[in-house]
């Protein structure tokens, strides 16, 4: 069904007219709107006879000795979004508040991970937050890359990219890549339009056979097959920092747990923003910490 143009959900209202915007995962529009009921359809209920290797085992490469609290918030998200077991790759100076905030999070030192045959061990590898862009941490991101599976890439992890855009050509095929606009830029160009923006990831996504989720009030999700689904959950309580970090961390945790990459990304998005929008309900801002302790909430009332 083609009811709404593309328009309505950009800041800018810059795509043309005739652009419609189809309902629902299924719909043969280019542009759909992820519903509620696609949401249900994903999610996977816990089995019965389970245990922790079930749910997959994560890596998280985050975080710097001034920027650890983004790397807290990628394994909080990861946490809360139900990995089975979660590995944090920090520097050693952010032991402490690990273990202190954490203590469910294990840790591995970024040296032990310079031999890539260690990260084979981990379902899915989240890289980026806070993670700074010196040449230590540009190896340890083509050192993923060796590894031939899916990651998600957010922050800095894409702005090394945007330094060497030779490199889109390694990423392995259904990795996830989280900018927000000027990340995005950065990487892709310089776009005066939302609407160019889209059709830049549109073509990079087919191109480089990866899911790009541009993240906005509306977040867009960029497929391998250059469809977009535009994801309706999140509100302005949420524009804080951190809030993309928990996002990264719940990508992981949800490709660690078997979903393929493009439905792990409409899934994260829709929980993290309906996490926000819950907590909204009774609060003028909400912070990524409480986004992400509610995640588990708002999958359970999915389930039922």
């Amino acid at each position: 069904m083609y009811h709404k143009i593309l328009s309505n959900y950009l800041p800018d209202n810059s795509a043309p007219a005739a652009i419609t915007v189809g309902e629902g995962l299924t719909s043969t529009a280019v542009y759909k709107l992820v519903t509620v009921q696609d949401v249900k359809r994903l999610i996977k209920p816990r089995k019965a006879f389970s245990h922790k290797a079930t749910y997959g085992h994560v890596l998280i490469i985050a975080g710097q000795e001034q920027t650890m609290g983004a790397a807290l918030l990628c394994a909080s998200g990861c946490l809360y979004a139900g990995a089975g077991l979660t590995t944090a790759a920090i520097p050693a100076s952010g032991l402490t508040a690990l273990n202190t905030a954490l203590p469910e999070v294990m840790y591995i030192s970024r040296e032990a991970l310079e031999e890539p045959s260690r990260m084979e061990k981990f379902n899915s590898i989240a890289i980026g937050p806070g993670l700074g862009k010196d040449e230590p941490v540009a190896a340890l991101l083509k050192a993923a890359f060796l590894r031939n599976k899916p990651l998600v890439i957010d922050a800095d992890a894409i702005n090394l990219l945007a330094k060497d855009p030779e490199q889109l050509g390694s990423i392995p095929a259904g990795s996830v890549l989280t900018p927000h606009v000027k990340e995005f830029d950065g990487l892709f160009g310089e776009h005066h339009t939302w609407f160019h923006r889209i059709q830049t990831a549109r073509e990079m996504a087919k191109k480089h056979q990866i899911v790009i989720v541009l993240k906005n009030q509306y977040t867009f999700i960029i497929d391998q097959r250059a469809n977009v689904f535009i994801n309706q959950t999140g509100n302005s309580a949420m524009a804080q920092g951190g809030m993309g970090d928990v996002l990264t961390g719940v990508l992981a945790a949800m490709i660690a747990q078997g979903y393929h990459s493009s439905d792990a990304a409409v899934l994260a998005c829709n929980v993290h923003g309906g996490s926000g929008d819950a907590l909204a309900a009774t609060r003028f801002v909400v912070t990524a910490s409480q986004v992400a302790r509610h995640i588990p909430e708002i999958m359970n009332r999915l389930l039922k």
